[in-house]
């Protein structure tokens, strides 16, 4: 089937290709497996964060099974002229990034309940999408609440590690600081959720434990780093869905 959609908060037009009938290729928990065709990207080519390359691809279909047979990949080029297969372990948002290549489709690729509009990290088990528009943190969280989603969390330094390179893969994304899950909650930090943080990465000279910054902001210029700020500020935001 197909349809329309938009993702990561620009009017970039994709079409969602069911692959059930390329699952006697792939393994079997692959049924509810998508493929998402990014046609901003059609004749374009990136050549960074390359997992693989596997020549002697016949179809874009196969191409798209190959990706999600392997859990670090996260999307794919196929390169018709060349037969070959791109395997990528991060989401790329800017095909202004790359180079012109006749008859080349890119895809990203999500399984089990993670949305087709969403970026899906499958061995770390993180489904979310990256928002370029900009808003305050109670309306942030709103937007990502009214979606089924909640601000990203990030509570290990895999998942730190993963979202630095996923916001730094892409021209359009390091540009702004970013809202994330956490608060602080008569001086402990918790999650949407509850929980409390145990892990943190900090900017230097952070936290400032100042009273009304009880928000956290990380800045892909800057490692991904995090500060406490009052989220009264517009900016970016991440929302992920629990899987």
């Amino acid at each position: 089937m197909f349809h329309e959609g938009l993702l990561i908060g620009q009017k970039l037009v994709f079409f969602i290709l069911s692959l059930t009938f390329v699952v006697r290729y792939a393994s079997p928990d692959l049924i509810t497996a998508y493929g998402a065709k990014w046609t901003n990207f059609t004749d374009v080519v990136i050549r960074t964060h390359i997992i693989s390359e596997i020549g002697g691809v016949g179809s874009k279909f196969t191409c798209v099974t190959l990706c999600l047979e392997n859990k670090a990949c996260m999307s794919v080029f196929y390169r018709h002229q060349l037969r070959m297969c791109q395997l990528h372990d991060v989401l790329f948002m800017s095909p202004q990034d790359g180079d012109l290549e006749i008859g080349t489709l890119y895809f990203t690729v999500v399984t089990g309940g993670c949305p087709s509009t969403h970026a899906h990290n499958r061995i770390l088990n993180m489904c979310y999408e990256v928002r370029f528009n900009r808003l305050n943190y109670a309306d942030g969280v709103a937007d990502c609440n009214s979606r089924g989603d909640h601000f990203i969390v990030i509570d290990s330094a895999e998942k730190q590690a993963h979202m630095l390179q996923q916001l730094t893969a892409s021209s359009e994304a390091p540009v702004k600081k970013y809202l994330i899950d956490g608060s602080n909650i008569d001086g402990t930090w918790r999650f949407h959720d509850g929980r409390p943080m145990t892990f943190f990465d900090w900017l230097p000279n952070f936290p400032k434990n100042i009273s009304g910054q009880n928000s956290l902001v990380a800045d892909p210029e800057e490692a991904f780093l995090w500060g406490d700020k009052s989220g009264a500020l517009p900016k970016r935001y991440i929302c992920e869905r629990d899987i």
